[in-house]
């Protein structure tokens, strides 16, 4: 979309605009061109600077009313009532057939449900390609709204970010969607049991998903076509199951912290991920019979990979990484973890499938949590074969010097190429 127009939010542009409008209106050059080309120079003003061009000349009275890009940003506005009475006033001088690319509307006060829905559904009406609504408090009574279903199934949309707490999401089964969306961004929303994972399916272009605060009572993701993928912070049903299946997908971001139940499926293609996952159940658990191993086996085919566990019950091999795959094509790993002599064994195992590994990265998130005293016995475990003959460089962060901290570098440096030679390899401690 290289040639999509920007809004310019920057006063000292705009009043060069005007001065250079007002200074070419004696030859009456600008004013000459067509309407088309007017429009497309408005569009680089906020619909509040573009209204003001009205009062340049006859010519330009009525030319903001057809500019194709709507965009309203409270900042500009003294008052929340000045905002939504142009906003109103915007969408009734446009004729229903004039096509909106841009509809973009970023507040960060409180605005009633039944003006945001309803100006969404004027821009799916007038197929719209680019929509933005950023609301970061709850809007109506009770804070909840649902997101037009007529947004939901517009063919002409491309792109679409909602930032729109407590808002639910209610997509059935079989319903079209977007078949036009390649990206779409969606913060504190909730969806309706299956829905937003039945609107993803239904969207077979989408190539880049960013997931924020939101809730699920189910979320199944299915896009052959996805690139990008992020899950941030998100509430999950505990007793239900999480499945990405994305075969194209390079990129995947989850910081949500369930694994149990988290599948990870067909992503041959992974190159960069990362994930943050606060408690692990055992492989035996009865709960569901879930465990962290599946989050682990889907991630087997990256190539840089971060490891954020924050849980209160210590990395173990036999109870959480038990089924862990060869990592083939691992060159970066890096571990936050709340480093424990245990969690010794569990790293060391780990490496044992990460033969081609070259950077580790080990930070421990708690400085204070290495003097505790340990009471667990554990052995340096020569790695046979040597595994980490790729070995490259070694960081340690927020490292004492315990005994099991000391083991622990005497280890990799033991069992690395690190030890035996020195080309450029090293070991950082910070």
């Amino acid at each position: 979309m290289g040639d999509r127009l920007i809004p310019c939010r920057n006063r000292a542009v705009f009043r060069a605009f005007v001065d250079m409008v007002d200074m070419d209106l004696k030859g009456d050059a600008i004013s000459e061109l067509p309407d088309a080309v007017l429009h497309q120079i408005l569009s680089f003003l906020s619909t509040r600077e573009s209204v003001r061009t009205s009062v340049l000349s006859t010519r330009w009275r009525s030319l903001w009313s057809a500019v194709p890009s709507l965009h309203f940003y409270q900042e500009e506005f003294p008052r929340r009532e000045s905002l939504l009475e142009l906003v109103e006033r915007a969408w009734a001088a446009r004729d229903a057939d004039v096509t909106i690319i841009t509809f973009r509307l970023v507040v960060s006060e409180n605005i009633d449900r039944c003006y945001v829905g309803r100006w969404l559904e004027n821009a799916a009406e007038r197929n719209v390609e680019e929509a933005e609504v950023e609301v970061p408090v709850g809007s109506g009574h009770d804070g909840s709204g649902i997101v037009p279903d007529s947004l939901l199934r517009c063919q002409s949309l491309r792109s679409l970010k909602l930032v729109l707490p407590l808002w639910k999401v209610v997509f059935d089964d079989g319903a079209v969607g977007p078949g036009s969306l390649t990206t779409m961004h969606l913060k504190g929303i909730q969806s309706c049991k299956s829905s937003l994972g039945t609107l993803i399916s239904s969207c077979p272009v989408l190539q880049e998903l960013r997931l924020e605060d939101c809730y699920f009572d189910l979320l199944k993701i299915t896009a052959n076509e996805l690139k990008c993928l992020t899950v941030s912070r998100c509430i999950f049903d505990a007793y239900n199951e999480v499945v990405i299946s994305t075969p194209k997908l390079l990129s995947f971001h989850y910081t949500s912290g369930k694994a149990q139940g988290c599948f990870i499926r067909d992503m041959a293609n992974l190159v960069d991920a990362s994930i943050v996952l606060f408690n692990l159940s055992p492989q035996n658990s009865s709960v569901r019979a879930w465990s962290g191993s599946e989050i682990f086996k889907g991630l087997s085919h990256a190539s840089s990979l971060t490891i954020t566990y924050l849980g209160n019950q210590r990395l173990s091999v036999e109870e959480h990484l038990q089924y862990l795959p060869i990592y083939l094509n691992l060159k970066y790993l890096r571990l936050n973890i709340l480093f424990s002599r245990e969690c010794m064994e569990a790293i060391a195992y780990m490496l044992k499938h990460m033969p081609d590994l070259e950077i580790l990265v080990v930070h421990n998130e708690l400085v204070w949590y290495s003097i505790i005293e340990e009471h667990i016995s554990w052995t340096s475990k020569q790695l046979t074969g040597g595994m980490l003959n790729r070995l490259k460089e070694i960081q340690l962060g927020n490292f004492g010097s315990s005994n099991h901290e000391t083991e622990f570098i005497e280890f990799l440096v033991k069992n690395g190429r690190i030890a035996q030679d020195h080309d450029g390899s090293s070991l950082h401690q910070k």
